[in-house]
């Protein structure tokens, strides 16, 4: 138990901005020892400066939001009375085994959520974080303040009722830590625990800016759930450019990454209301034209 302890304050020590901390020491270490000079070229410093802007406003828009919609989720939640599992069911259970129920539990939330995100209404809450072109540590903060938003209010549905919450600081830690893993650009697979654990190949693919690649290994830790689900696809290791500027978003420019939601949604609704428009003309078109009939024709 001592060891554990031990474990679980080393990685209590990462919390917040200080795992920003491993993502430099993981940038540093694939430029000297990996040899990928490009960690430090132009390209690279860009994109990251553009995700540290984003991560800041992310961190304004928790002080001035966060607090309420806690409030209003764990309203709602005892709104709907989702049963809850009574805490001692876990009384006999060792920790380390109620981490991995967490990890399995979220990783099966992200993934449902992360597949709505892929949809053509909630792409534009993910796209900040596909905006990136260059893919590597930082990567991980590179997200828009709205999907932790929808994040957060999914857990409290699907997760809450699990009464691990002792479990949260240490499984945070552990799933940003393999985030910021799962986005360096090194050519490891996981061989036979491919499907067990993403590896950084299965999730550069994720990345890749290319239509096959579109809405493929959804997962952020089990690929089991690509596979279950027919959203897996790793053709092999990926040589592909990265981001989504086929989409329309940009990658250096933190201002357009942050206001693209607002202007694609907008976009979308347009589309609708013009769609809508054309249905109801060609609707009425035939109507208007046997009313404008003379009974002699």
């Amino acid at each position: 138990m001592e060891t554990l302890n031990s474990i679980i304050d080393f990685l209590s020590w990462f919390a917040g901005a200080k795992v920003l901390l491993l993502a430099v020491a993981a940038t540093l270490i694939m430029y000297f020892v990996f040899k990928k000079k490009d960690e430090l070229s132009q390209h690279a410093i860009q994109n990251t400066a553009a995700t540290i802007v984003v991560t800041g406003a992310n961190l304004l828009a928790a002080i001035f939001l966060y607090g309420e919609i806690n409030e209003a989720a764990q309203s709602a939640y005892n709104f709907l009375g989702v049963p809850k599992l009574n805490p001692q069911v876990w009384t006999d259970t060792p920790f380390w085994l109620m981490c991995v129920v967490g990890i399995v539990a979220k990783d099966f939330a992200d993934y449902v959520v992360h597949r709505l995100m892929h949809t053509k209404w909630g792409w534009p809450t993910h796209a900040a974080h596909h905006s990136d072109t260059f893919v590597n540590a930082f990567t991980t903060y590179r997200v828009h303040f709205i999907e932790p938003i929808l994040m957060f209010l999914n857990y409290i549905v699907m997760l809450t009722w699990l009464q691990i919450p002792e479990t949260i600081p240490v499984i945070a830690v552990l799933l940003t830590l393999h985030n910021m893993y799962v986005h360096i650009n090194v050519g490891i697979d996981h061989g036979p625990f491919k499907y067990l654990i993403a590896s950084p190949v299965f999730h550069r693919w994720h990345h890749a800016d290319v239509p096959e690649a579109h809405g493929k290994n959804l997962a952020n830790v089990m690929p089991i759930y690509d596979v279950i689900f027919g959203t897996y696809y790793v053709p092999g290791r990926c040589r592909e450019k990265m981001g989504a500027l086929e989409s329309g978003i940009e990658d250096k420019n933190p201002v357009l990454i942050l206001i693209y939601p607002f202007q694609e949604w907008a976009r979308l609704i347009r589309q609708s209301v013009k769609r809508a428009r054309l249905a109801r003309k060609r609707r009425t078109a035939p109507e208007e034209q046997s009313a404008n009939v003379t009974p002699a024709e």
